[in-house]
């Protein structure tokens, strides 16, 4: 019993004394296209963007609804019998629906590309750098990645500095 009691008390000392010797690692995540929205919310780059995603929005419910309504009559048309007019809809509604995808893919990127110019604006990549550096610095993380990263599947809310990097941007541009 002594035996154990000692082997017992010697393992928790040698662990006490390996952790603290491991440093930890600690991961955070940042949007950066919302920072850049809001670190430039008064421009007309912004301004611009924000019609683009409106106008684009739009496009897609008055597409959608034009879909809608194709769907309803080539019902209305299988309903009464006539398979031609439905074969005909039919058509149509898969020319629709394709022109919807291809019209939301180009748009996507059509707006990425603006966001991603809007974000490498030299003035905005250094204050964003020296923002991240603080954050990162009085919150202890060791590595912070975009959100945006392919490689990032999945991270928890808590990890999220997006908010504690704007608000060290507004608190530095005043």
């Amino acid at each position: 019993m002594k035996r154990i009691l000692i082997f017992v008390t010697g393992l928790l000392l040698l662990g006490s004394t390996i952790a603290p010797g491991e440093e930890l690692i600690t991961v955070a995540v940042v949007d950066i296209n919302r920072v850049a929205m809001a670190f430039f919310r008064n421009s007309s780059a912004v301004r611009e963007i924000e019609r683009f995603k409106t106008e684009i929005q739009e496009e897609v419910n008055r597409l959608t609804a034009e879909i809608k309504a194709l769907q309803e009559q080539k019902l209305q048309a299988q309903e009464a019998g006539n398979e031609e007019r439905a074969l005909t809809l039919d058509q149509q509604i898969y020319q629709k629906t394709q022109y919807l995808r291809d019209y939301y893919r180009v748009k996507t990127q059509q707006l990425e590309e603006r966001q991603r110019k809007l974000t490498e604006s030299s003035t905005f990549l250094q204050e964003l750098k020296n923002a991240l550096e603080y954050v990162a610095e009085t919150h202890g993380f060791s590595v912070i990645f975009k959100s945006t990263d392919p490689d990032l599947l999945w991270w928890h809310k808590e990890v999220d500095i997006t908010d504690l990097v704007i608000e060290r941007l507004m608190g530095s541009a005043r």
